[in-house]
């Protein structure tokens, strides 16, 4: 194993000639292991302490951007292996700060790598070399020559990504790299470990990935120890689309905006929760001081009140005369108990407010929290009873006594005010039975509505251009490709359509769709059913005839007319179709041509060969020159320049082509002893 210290590697990639690498490459292919490391480039350097799977993935996605744009073999691996690919792994770790640890499944999910990776598979298992070595093996034998799997063994992500590079021999040999974005004592920075094997690359992720063998043994340790005991794999291939194209690209755009959006939506809708709580909260604080305050004032009431006898204050109370070593017997008895019998203790006497100053000797409910003051006057109304019932002891005498009464108004004010407290419980709890019960059937109302609504309901479609949902009948279905869209949007696309005179009309979704050849069309049939006015209709009538037609004009009638496309280019003589026109002219030379003339010629061959027939004129075998012979013999010179073509005019057979007098009179004395020189004349 051979190690590429970061100052030797730095310059590499300044220069921006990643051609430098080749050696290393070839040391590669030869079965060394290398370990590639850029100072500067980990993932700390940007503030990404959590991000080792943000940056194995845009690893992949990197390296599938520069497999489209044309690098394979040696290049591409020279590539991988330069800072500049290094630092723009790893640029994208100072774009998240944050601690939080992220998934390979949630990285996945973000438009940037989704749109441009594919995940094929998964697999989980205990870290050790012969799983890892399994997985590799996976790695292979994955039918892309590009792929990569990311190794997640908590709280650490590395990712493994497998090269076929061109050998010498002209063989393709896998190469397998390890991207490690954490600094290790190998490696300062992010680490680029390279090998042919797959025994050493296993061997590199079980030391790399090891597991502690103490924290298997704490037994304090359950869960968190079963995590870090496994791994799982994700494996990546090329998503197989240009992906980094301007339009896949804009797309990724839009669906992040879009996220964006739904999450500040989220966001906006938390805060909005949040304000009712703090708003509800500072209500219970309120109510929380106003009960502060009422309890307050009550204890001031109750300490002030008028003392008439010191004497009373110094005798046994039913609520102290309870033995001290008893504290259960302090407490205040239902009022349906057996009586108190006075006890013999002579404790210091106490109050109502003074004994429930002390929390062990209030009673608490275990249904519901009381308020400071119902406690109070609680506890007044059970010593009342108390009272009445130890009529016949020495302190029953005291109370009829005069010196008591205003003790005994404020406790009668007390009671009055339990009893009230009471009621008002009770008539609350009937009225929230109530509303319950009004609710629950309310609701199985309800339900049972919406079950039925749900089956008597007829199925809904979404619009592919508005997105809103409508009843199936109000569906505009294209038969070809099966899209459906509201009438609504529908006319509108093939008025806008019909406008710009486009016909045949596409299917919007099938002309966006870029793996999709042919697009369907919009039938007559869909057409009609959108409610066209006549204008668009009729507009909608000439297009599709003009797809099969061609219009003609007349220059006689000066009409024109729709004719099939077929007959009028097939045709080289066009006749006006309409009635008692029959014009007719040339489609090429468009000259007239006469109904009873003879076959016409854009050149007017043909009819000069009429007219001579007819006219009985003979053409120089020579140059083509047109002789009329109005009288002599039928031995005929040709009078164009150059030609000296001498011919007859009975055969307008050529007699000899010379200027020489000689040669002319010996060729015609010969065609002349089988040919008339003259023509005969009748006898008079």
């Amino acid at each position: 194993m051979t190690g590429i210290d970061p100052p030797e590697l730095a310059p590499d990639h300044r220069d921006g000639r990643p051609g430098r690498w080749a050696q290393t490459v070839e040391e590669v292919l030869s079965g060394t292991e290398k370990i590639v490391s850029h100072d500067g480039t980990s993932q700390y350097g940007g503030g990404g302490i959590a991000s080792c799977g943000l940056a194995g993935l845009n690893f992949v996605r990197i390296v599938f951007a520069r497999i489209e744009e044309g690098l394979d073999d040696g290049a591409l691996l020279e590539d991988v292996l330069s800072r500049r690919t290094s630092e723009e792994v790893i640029s994208i770790c100072s774009r998240w700060p944050r601690a939080a640890h992220l998934e390979v499944e949630d990285i996945f999910k973000v438009p940037l790598f989704k749109r441009a990776l594919s995940l094929v598979s998964s697999t989980y298992g205990e870290p050790g070399f012969t799983r890892f070595r399994a997985v590799l093996l996976d790695l292979q034998s994955i039918p892309n020559d590009y792929a990569a799997v990311l190794i997640t063994r908590p709280p650490e992500i590395v990712t493994c990504f497998k090269l076929p590079v061109k050998t010498q021999s002209g063989n393709k040999q896998d190469v397998f790299i390890i991207f490690d974005s954490h600094p290790r004592p190998a490696h300062d920075g992010a680490g680029l470990i390279v090998n042919t094997s797959i025994d050493a690359t296993a061997s590199h992720l079980d030391n790399l990935l090891a597991i502690d063998a103490g924290l298997l043994g704490d037994k304090t340790l359950q869960w968190q120890a079963q995590l870090l005991a496994n791994f799982s794999g994700h494996f990546f291939v090329p998503k197989g689309v240009a992906a980094n194209s301007v339009e896949e690209l804009t797309l990724a755009v839009l669906d992040s905006s879009l996220e964006v959006l739904s999450l500040q939506a989220e966001v906006t809708d938390l805060k909005f929760q949040t304000s009712g709580l703090e708003r509800d909260r500072q209500t219970l604080e309120r109510q929380l001081e106003e009960l502060k305050d009422r309890y307050q004032y009550i204890k001031r009431k109750l300490d002030t009140r008028p003392r008439s006898c010191e004497a009373c204050a110094h005798k046994p109370s039913p609520t102290s005369t309870k033995p001290a070593g008893k504290h259960r017997d302090l407490q205040p008895q239902p009022v349906s108990g057996p009586s108190r019998s006075p006890a013999s203790s002579h404790s210091p006497p106490r109050n109502a407010l003074e004994y429930f100053s002390s929390s062990a000797n209030i009673i608490r409910s275990n249904a519901s929290h009381e308020s400071a003051d119902f406690l109070v006057a609680k506890q007044l109304q059970m010593d009342i009873n108390d009272r009445h019932r130890s009529s016949g002891s020495s302190y029953a005498q005291a109370v009829r006594s005069t010196s008591t009464d205003d003790d005994t108004a404020d406790f009668m004010v007390a009671a009055r005010l339990q009893m009230d407290w009471d009621q008002k419980q009770r008539d609350d709890a009937l009225q929230a039975q109530a509303k319950q019960r009004e609710y629950e059937d309310e609701d199985a109302r309800l339900i049972a509505e919406r079950a039925t609504l749900q089956k008597e309901a007829q199925p809904v479609f979404e619009c592919g251009i508005c997105f809103d949902k409508f009843p199936e009948d109000y569906v505009a279905r294209i038969t070809d490709c099966a899209h459906g869209f509201c009438r609504e949007c529908m006319k509108s696309y093939v008025v806008s359509k019909l406008t710009d005179k486009l016909y045949p009309i596409f299917c919007p979704l099938c002309v966006t769709d870029i793996a999709r050849v042919e697009p369907a069309t919009i039938s007559d049939d869909l057409v009609q059913t959108l409610g066209l006015n006549d204008k668009e209709y009729q507009i909608l009538q000439e297009l599709q005839i003009i797809s099969l037609s061609i219009l003609l004009h007349c220059r006689k009638c000066k009409q024109s007319v729709f004719v099939d496309r077929g007959e009028y280019e097939a045709a080289p003589i066009l006749v006006c179709p309409l009635p008692r026109c029959n014009y007719t002219w040339c489609k090429a030379c468009h000259q007239t041509i006469p109904m009873d003339g003879p076959k016409h010629s854009c050149d007017g061959s043909s009819e000069l060969e009429h007219l001579m027939k007819r006219r009985g004129w003979k053409q120089c075998p020579g140059c083509k020159t047109v002789i009329h012979k109005v009288s002599g013999c039928n031995h005929i010179t040709c009078m164009a320049p150059g030609c000296n073509t001498h011919f007859c005019y009975v055969c307008g057979e050529s007699i000899v082509r010379s200027a020489l007098r000689r040669e002319i009179q010996a060729a015609v004395s010969a065609h002349y002893s089988r040919c008339n020189l003259f023509e005969d004349v009748p006898d008079q």
